[in-house]
């Protein structure tokens, strides 16, 4: 593929992820302010934007550490918040397995939930691989900076900002933006509920595991929901002009 097709396919996953990228950069920020108020490292908080790159996980790590939640209880609940990613890459695996060897790896550091679903979105209309690289490659890496820049001014003026600026706002809009157009069926629903419902019944569970046990609940009533639509009977509707009869 020719260089002016690579940048042309970047340009148009950056362009089509762009409504979320401008969300990241509030959601960054606010993320940046909370390490600079929490009992976290300025520096570590910081790099884990860079090296874990899970807005929602990050969140989540900061808060349970201020309220002294034990270590497995903060490394349990990022690993289930972060399982999610194991869909997006089965998901985009086919599409993965022909890209060049040496650019799996720095590609999957860039898997969002952001640029997983919408590169999924973009798969189902190109079939060039070539193509769906440098789409995916655009996305990710033009969201992943939004997000790297707000962090950075976040953790940098910290509690300068001032107390009646709300700006944490951005995180729930961009995943209601993110999660809306992936609820196509059933079990899709089923699991956005019942994880909403359970995170906000379970949010005075011991040992802060309310997220933990929301995401649980989720994930494993999402599954049943599928599993139990794959395996209903398909019933054969008779055609026009077909008259149904019994044995008798």
């Amino acid at each position: 593929m020719s260089s002016w097709f690579a940048l042309a396919s970047m340009r148009d996953g950056a362009r089509a992820i762009l409504p979320l990228s401008i969300g990241a950069f509030p959601f960054g920020l606010a993320y940046g302010v909370t390490v600079v108020e929490s009992a976290m490292n300025d520096f570590v908080g910081w790099l884990a934007s860079f090296i874990v790159l899970a807005g929602a996980s990050q969140l989540a790590i900061s808060d349970l550490l201020d309220q002294g939640a034990p270590w497995f209880i903060v490394i349990g609940t990022a690993l289930v918040i972060n399982a999610r990613f194991m869909m997006y890459s089965g998901a985009l695996a086919p599409a993965f397995s022909q890209f060049p060897r040496r650019w799996r790896i720095p590609l999957a550091h860039f898997m969002t939930d952001q640029a997983a679903v919408t590169s999924l979105l973009h798969n189902q209309s190109e079939h060039d691989p070539r193509r769906r690289m440098a789409y995916y490659a655009g996305a990710g890496l033009s969201f992943a900076v939004s997000w790297w820049i707000g962090t950075t001014i976040g953790v940098v003026i910290g509690a300068t900002i001032p107390a009646g600026l709300q700006i944490g706002f951005a995180a729930p809009l961009m995943f209601i933006a993110l999660a809306v157009p992936s609820v196509r069926d059933r079990a899709a629903l089923i699991a956005a509920a019942v994880g909403f419902s359970v995170t906000i019944l379970a949010k005075d569970a011991p040992m802060n595991t309310g997220l933990l046990i929301g995401a649980g609940a989720g994930i494993a009533f999402g599954m049943l929901a599928k599993m139990r639509g794959e395996a209903a009977p398909v019933v054969a509707v008779p055609e026009e002009g077909e008259q149904a009869t019994d044995d008798g």
